[in-house]
């Protein structure tokens, strides 16, 4: 189909040559030169609207190919003048954004992120990256909403599985260390909060089942030799209760309870670097460019990274 695209292009035929590079686009999206070749079939048949989508999804596919500069030239000459100067501003506040997350003010970022988004909605990397920052600032449950628009915007990305991953992590519940703490002062409740149900029990069977040998009594008798006033030997018996393993009993039954509070801290803590797994480690490797929105138009002045 590429080639007849061609062959149609050559005789001046450009709705042929339309027709013939759609289809092959269709059958092969992620070749760069159809779309670079139905591009230029859209321009030839002056349908500007249709040709800057085409040299958008050059630049995505191949953002420093052979033909990039001759369409960011293109595009220039395409797009309006209103819609430059916002995807420059786009392009600023998505830097911005950038730098700030880098810097570590996460909730300054997502404020520039949000500028990306209202400037360019249908571009995946800005609701990428605002979900990673808002991550970055614990607020999960909107940053998942972002990582999952970014998977609708860009549904044919390659690291969809790491993305599902992130978000994955971002999914497990989040629990207090301090909430963690005060429900372990009951043996086993701490671990119960945290999710952890067969830990819980055993230590609150551990727990009362040194208890309960601390409590345990025993009768004990001993002879006590006795000799009355008059020299005669009168020994006698005496009973008493003791509770002999009362120490080693309430040792374990403490051991068990602390064993059992420092993992529902730590399980807590855990739960808690979810954030950082997805947002502050993966700084430099997993935070997207901006090559553009998928809308026509905007992406002219954004630059790749």
């Amino acid at each position: 189909m590429a080639l007849a695209g061609q062959e149609a292009a050559l005789i001046g035929d450009q709705a042929a040559a339309r027709d013939a590079f759609a289809r092959a686009a269709t059958l092969n999206p992620g070749d760069e030169r159809v779309a670079y070749d139905l591009a230029r079939a859209h321009e030839e048949l002056a349908d500007s609207s249709r040709a800057i989508v085409e040299y958008c999804r050059y630049l995505t596919l191949s953002p420093g190919g052979r033909e990039a500069a001759d369409v960011r030239d293109r595009l220039l000459r395409l797009v309006p003048a209103p819609v430059q100067r916002q995807a420059a501003d786009v392009q600023v506040a998505f830097r911005l954004g950038l730098a700030l997350f880098d810097d570590g003010r996460y909730d300054a970022s997502v404020r520039a992120f949000d500028d990306v988004v209202r400037g360019a909605a249908e571009s995946p990397e800005g609701y990428f990256n605002r979900g990673l920052a808002r991550a970055a600032t614990g607020q999960r449950a909107i940053a998942l909403q972002d990582l999952e628009q970014y998977r609708v915007n860009a549904p044919a990305v390659d690291d969809r599985v790491e993305v599902g991953r992130a978000i994955e992590v971002l999914r497990r519940p989040v629990y207090s260390a301090g909430g963690a703490f005060a429900a372990s002062l009951v043996p086993g409740v701490g671990q119960l909060y945290t999710g952890h149900t067969i830990r819980g029990v055993l230590t609150m069977v551990g727990v009362g089942a040194g208890v309960g040998m601390a409590l345990v009594q025993r009768t004990i008798t001993e002879s006590i030799a006795y000799t009355d006033p008059n020299g005669v030997p009168a020994p006698y018996t005496r009973s008493f209760r003791e509770r002999a393993y009362f120490v080693p009993g309430m040792g374990a039954a403490a051991g068990v309870m602390l064993i059992g509070m420092i993992d529902a801290v730590t399980s807590a803590k855990r739960s808690q670097r979810g954030a950082d797994v997805v947002a502050r480690s993966t700084r430099t490797a997993t935070l997207r460019p901006l090559i553009g929105p998928q809308s026509a138009g905007v992406m002219v002045s954004l630059r790749h990274w």
